[in-house]
């Protein structure tokens, strides 16, 4: 609101009687209930909706973008900086990236789509003055990417671009940069998460 809309306001107000003045007041106070109304209203009608990659593994692709020589990927616990975690296990091949896509069933009315996880590098890896790779691509645009050593878990959230009501296609990638043999990446419990209207 504009200060000249404000001068406005407070010239009409002045401009009241008391008891007028106490109307107003009342009036006030009736909007921000109605409004906090409204409020806790719309959060009632909204339920959590998450999907779990971990227990859609099975339902995956797994590929390579060059040879596969020397990947793994499963789903296992991993442990990463003394904590262990439900995780998918990504060690990349010796050259290019691994890839796990997953087409997720996204329902009409979830609002707020994102993604969760933590990205580690498995206890006992040696190797800490090299990178690995960990990107994720929607409907094969990359929408986030780090390239580090996590010796502990890194937890991120990423708000997806999609529109709900249809399938999503997210594909998780590592990648050694030309460093293999202690790549051992792990994706901590992904999850897609959002709120579904009722």
């Amino acid at each position: 609101m504009s200060d000249e809309t404000m001068d406005d306001l407070h010239e009409q107000l002045s401009g009241l009687s008391q008891s007028d003045r106490a109307l107003v007041r009342d009036f006030l106070r009736f909007l921000a209930w109605r409004h906090e109304q409204t409020r806790e209203d719309d959060a009632a009608r909204q339920r959590p909706w998450q999907w779990s990659f971990l227990e859609h593994f099975d339902e995956a692709s797994v590929s390579a973008s060059k040879d596969p020589a020397g990947m793994e990927v499963k789903v296992a616990i991993a442990t990463a900086g003394g904590f262990a975690r439900p995780a998918l296990w990504q060690h990349p091949p010796v050259a290019g990236e691994a890839l796990v896509t997953f087409h997720v069933p996204v329902p009409a009315g979830v609002r707020n789509l994102r993604l969760q996880f933590a990205t580690g590098i498995r206890d006992g890896a040696q190797g800490e003055d090299q990178l690995i790779a960990f990107r994720i691509r929607v409907d094969g645009w990359q929408i986030w990417s780090r390239a580090n050593w996590p010796n502990r878990w890194e937890p991120a959230v990423v708000q997806l671009p999609f529109q709900a009501g249809g399938m999503l296609e997210l594909a998780f990638a590592t990648d050694g940069l030309g460093r293999h043999p202690w790549a051992w990446a792990v994706w901590a419990e992904p999850m897609l998460v959002g709120e579904l209207a009722t």
